[in-house]
């Protein structure tokens, strides 16, 4: 069911009921008692006490609480935690992803006062969301849980510049939901790094079309990206990777400090590669460039060489045209004194 703030609404498990203050998420809001106390509740455990909802004559009862226009005028510092993406974004959206961001309060001096710090999910899933920081010494905090909104921007805390420190490193941990989909998606688990001197750079804020203040805006997941290599693992079993091993994927090849080298010639990814057809070496090379390619998004790296070769072209092709696809990344033909013809340089300046 879903509720609206200053709803009259009586608990199923529990006596009493109190007036919806405030949602929290999609499956639970905000109920005050009477007394001023607030109980966070899940939506199945409520009922709607309207002279229209079914059942709710038999339940009808007074409670002492502010009316609606004093609840809604208390709830409006919450309900503005979460705000829609606009429509122009959403309409002819080519890219589903998540992202991090950080705005200041103040777009006219971007590198002193308070900022938000935002989820902003450019989907059409769902998202259950659970946040930890990186401490110094390595140690993780739960900093917070929760569900965000298909086509919105959820602002997860506003900060102090004191508090910046806190937020530099940590991990997002995702699960996606929708009503009706053809696909389960995994979980996933993205780590999240931010240069502490980027905060103090104004030309580090930039605009985006989701966020139109200035801000620094952190790729999280490309969930179009993701949808795909999820159905290339469930076309080919054989050839699945468990998850903590997909995302080391790019530390195997890893020569420089989030610097990789991944060589695509068949015979340094596969020891039996004798019995395979010409096209089935080359899904597989793609492939791999691809899992390859997450991985260094994932982990922060800055810089991939493809190694390709020379052949006949149609392995450059395939890879020119997948990173074609992909937002904020730099190619380039690799240094040719070193690599010759046959090899392509990936950059990801938004992992800086």
């Amino acid at each position: 069911m879903n509720f609206q703030i200053g709803d009259k609404v009586k608990f199923l498990n529990a006596k009493g009921g109190g007036i919806v203050t405030r949602i929290i998420d999609t499956r639970m809001v905000g109920v005050a008692v009477e007394g001023g106390f607030e109980i966070p509740t899940l939506s199945s455990e409520l009922i709607r006490l309207e002279k229209d909802e079914p059942g709710a004559r038999f339940f009808d009862e007074h409670f002492d609480i502010a009316p609606r226009e004093e609840m809604e005028e208390r709830s409006i510092q919450t309900e503005n935690r979460l705000l829609e993406l606009p429509y122009s974004v959403t309409k002819n959206r080519k890219s589903e992803e998540l992202f991090l961001a950080f705005v200041p309060h103040d777009q006219k001096w971007l590198i002193s006062g308070l900022l938000d710090v935002m989820m902003v999910n450019n989907s059409s899933y769902d998202i259950l969301y659970n946040l930890f920081l990186q401490n110094p010494d390595k140690t993780f905090t739960g900093k917070d849980y929760g569900s965000c909104f298909p086509d919105s921007r959820l602002i997860l805390d506003t900060i102090t510049r004191e508090q910046l420190p806190e937020w530099t490193s940590g991990y997002l941990q995702f699960l996606f939901h929708k009503e009706n989909c053809t696909e389960v998606l995994p979980p996933f688990n993205s780590e999240f790094r931010v240069s502490g001197q980027k905060f103090y750079n104004e030309a580090s804020y930039r605009e985006t079309n989701f966020i139109t203040e200035k801000a620094i805006v952190v790729r999280l997941l490309s969930l179009t990206d993701y949808l795909q290599l999820n159905r290339k693992q469930e076309d080919a079993p054989s050839a699945r990777i468990p998850a903590r091993e997909e995302e080391a994927l790019i530390f195997k090849h890893q020569v420089n400090p989030r610097e990789a080298e991944v060589d695509l010639h068949i015979e340094e990814l596969l020891e039996d590669h004798i019995s395979l057809k010409k096209e089935e070496i080359l899904d597989f090379q793609i492939r791999y460039f691809e899992r390859s390619l997450d991985s260094a998004i994932s982990n922060r790296f800055l810089k991939v060489i493809f190694i390709h070769g020379v052949g006949n072209g149609i392995l450059r092709e395939a890879i020119l045209g997948i990173l074609k696809k992909q937002a904020g990344i730099e190619v380039f033909d690799a240094p040719m004194q070193k690599y010759g013809v046959g090899a392509i340089e990936v950059r990801i300046p938004h992992n800086l």
